[in-house]
């Protein structure tokens, strides 16, 4: 048996019904924002018939001085319906439900969130039904037959007879755990050892349901009312406790608290894990949490503004690229877009690597094409020339370039990308061509 309690359109009453159902149920279901459900079952042996629990119902309502509808059915729907439709206490006993939905108008079907379909509606008027008890009288086969499974669900809807659990939204999940600390600890290595048992302990309800990490908070609370806080996201979801344990540690001995901890809160953002379907014809690359406690190491001796994915900037200006974060899950799709797209093996594809920073050369020039070059690692004659290339742009920023650029061909076999500079009127071996 199952109660539902409504409160007519108008009256704001959304937070007193669902704590008037929460007295009599922990699961209660919120079928929309003035109307909830519960199970009325467990109460039975508690408070006798279900006329003596519509009274101990109304009479907490009355308590609460909440005018609300009350009806008591055999399944949920059906309780929603009456409570909707009829004002006051409604009581219907197994096996009346079709009699006492009989009246009921097929708009409130519509209220119904599962399967509700306005054109079915449309299509039901123009048959000349209009109330639950004529829909009920139809044959089940026929409808299924010209309307489908939506319309045998809204038959079954009008006979009182759809059976289903209630829809109970899962408890709020908090992923943060605070400790407080009996004495001050000033080192690490005593602290390490409390956030990894904080850490598994998140990393476990993370992996319980089916979660992954992003972002991890840290919340130290020092001495003399001192705080140190410190944020540290993850290019891929994250649920190992070892992991993220590593990467607190590289990062807090790289920027000490300061000062005796007291207390500390550690926080984990949720996520869905990342899942990849790895390929037969690619090179296997490292595992994600490795190499972020990798690229974390790295950070800490040549500094984290040196360590990242170089993505070109949009701008002309040669060679303009920045560092960001690496992005595992980017990096896997553009291999496997690459994996399967079709190249064609008649395309003649060159190749340059860049020097950088470029290396200083002389050249001699005969009229304006060079003939002959010299840098460190470099020397020879040219064969062929093709250029200039003149580029410019940014004069108005400290990046501003002005340059002839050449390819050239030397005695020694090798292709080459030289330029000039025309401000300093000096020479720059640019890269080499494979």
């Amino acid at each position: 048996m199952y109660a539902a309690l409504h409160v007519p359109a108008g009256d704001d009453c959304s937070h007193e019904l669902r704590e008037l159902a929460h007295e009599f149920s922990p699961a209660v279901e919120e079928s929309s924002a003035d109307t909830v459900t519960f199970s009325i079952a467990p109460l039975r042996k508690l408070m006798g018939s279900p006329h003596q629990i519509a009274s101990e119902i109304s009479r907490f309502g009355h308590a609460r001085k909440l005018e609300a509808n009350l009806a008591i059915a055999s399944n949920p729907d059906t309780a929603i319906l009456l409570a909707r439709y009829f004002r006051g206490v409604t009581l219907v006993t197994p096996g009346e439900e079709q009699f006492r939905l009989a009246p009921i108008p097929l708009t409130a079907l519509l209220a119904q969130k599962a399967q509700a379909d306005p054109k079915l509606l449309e299509t039901l008027e123009k048959w000349g039904l209009k109330t639950c008890g004529e829909l009920a009288q139809l044959p089940e086969k026929g409808v299924a037959e010209r309307l489908g499974p939506a319309g045998v669900f809204w038959r079954r809807l009008a006979l009182g007879n759809v059976h289903r659990p209630l829809r109970i939204p899962p408890p709020p999940v908090s992923y943060e755990k605070r400790m407080q600390l009996d004495h001050p600890v000033q080192t690490l290595e005593p602290l390490l050892f409390l956030f990894g048992r904080v850490l598994g302990d998140l990393c476990q309800k993370l992996r319980t349901h089916s979660r992954a990490a992003r972002l991890l908070h840290a919340h130290l609370e020092l001495d003399d009312a001192k705080e140190c806080r410190c944020k540290l996201e993850f290019p891929v979801p994250l649920d190992d406790s070892a992991t993220l344990l590593k990467l607190l540690q590289l990062h807090l001995e790289r920027h000490a608290p300061g000062g005796a901890v007291n207390a500390f809160t550690l926080q984990l953002e949720p996520v869905t894990p990342r899942r990849v379907q790895g390929g037969f014809f690619r090179p296997p690359a490292p595992a994600p949490d490795k190499l972020q406690v990798t690229l974390a190491r790295i950070a800490g001796l040549v500094g984290k503004e040196n360590v990242g994915t170089p993505v070109l900037l949009d701008t002309y200006r040669p060679d303009a690229f920045e560092l960001v974060t690496p992005n595992v899950s980017a990096e896997t799709a553009a291999l496997n877009a690459n994996a399967d797209s079709k190249v064609d093996g008649t395309t003649l594809r060159l190749a340059i690597r860049l020097f950088r920073p470029a290396l200083e050369a002389r050249v001699r020039v005969a009229g304006a094409a060079p003939r002959k070059i010299i840098a460190p690692g470099v020397k020879g004659n040219v064969l062929q020339v093709a250029g200039p290339w003149k580029t410019s742009g940014e004069w108005w920023a400290p990046t501003a370039w002005n340059r002839e650029e050449w390819d050239v061909a030397l005695d020694d076999g090798a292709l080459y990308r030289i330029y000039l500079e025309m401000r300093t009127h000096q020479w720059y071996v640019h890269g080499v061509y494979d």
